[in-house]
């Protein structure tokens, strides 16, 4: 496995920004979801991230956007990959000159394969934009995992770069109700190539420095085992 990989995600706020400069994930994610509690606008992401210490990537959330929505961010500047959940139509993908990470919520097995039939079926040019799938609960931000006891899942995970036409360098992201007490098992089960955590790093305000302290100690300490 190459190097694990962080992301914090859901970042709203100054002080979260000031506790990622200072702990060095990989990632971090901005919600341009307005029905989110962790929702900020295209022009408050970029603020944010102007503040970002430049060796942390920006990832926007978005859900089902459309062409013209796709274009609103990547024209605010601040992000480096869209991450997109539910509908990614391939008007959508056109627009996007940035790489995307599909999400996909796992209710049950199906939405997995659909997903990956449906970037098999897409156009070389339009497939070859997705980097990363990203498996993630069935309600998106709502802490709980997807259910990790389940084989498919598993074997899901190994074959993610057969499709005909994914791109061999795809990637692998764990999300969905991860935090500082189950990051190890996850890593061991699924040998993720990125790990994303939201509110399992959060307090009563918003992120928690020490939980994105000790998430991210974790993780590494998984990692090299």
């Amino acid at each position: 496995m190459s190097k694990l990989e962080i992301k914090i995600c859901g970042i709203t706020r100054p002080e979260e920004i000031e506790y990622l400069n200072e702990l060095k994930p990989d990632y971090a994610g901005f919600v341009i979801y307005a029905p989110s509690k962790r929702y900020v606008t295209p022009n408050q992401a970029s603020e944010l991230a102007s503040k970002l210490d430049p060796d942390i990537k920006r990832v926007a959330v978005l859900v089902s956007p459309d062409a013209d929505f796709i274009s609103e961010v990547e024209e605010a500047g601040f992000a480096d990959i869209l991450q997109i959940h539910r509908e990614f139509m391939e008007d959508a993908l056109k627009a996007a000159t940035l790489p995307v990470w599909a999400a996909v919520n796992l209710s049950d097995m199906s939405a997995y394969e659909e997903t990956m039939n449906h970037i098999d079926e897409l156009p070389e040019d339009l497939s070859g934009k997705i980097t990363a799938i990203v498996a993630d609960a069935p309600e998106f931000g709502s802490g709980k995992t997807f259910n990790w006891k389940s084989n498919d899942i598993k074997k899901s995970k190994r074959t993610l770069k057969a499709g005909t036409n994914s791109p061999p360098e795809m990637l692998f992201c764990l999300a969905g109700g991860l935090n500082a007490d189950n990051v190890s098992e996850g890593i061991k089960l699924f040998e993720p190539d990125i790990v994303d955590v939201s509110s399992g790093v959060e307090g009563e305000h918003g992120k928690d420095k020490e939980k994105i302290r000790m998430f991210i100690q974790k993780a590494r300490a998984a990692e090299s085992i």
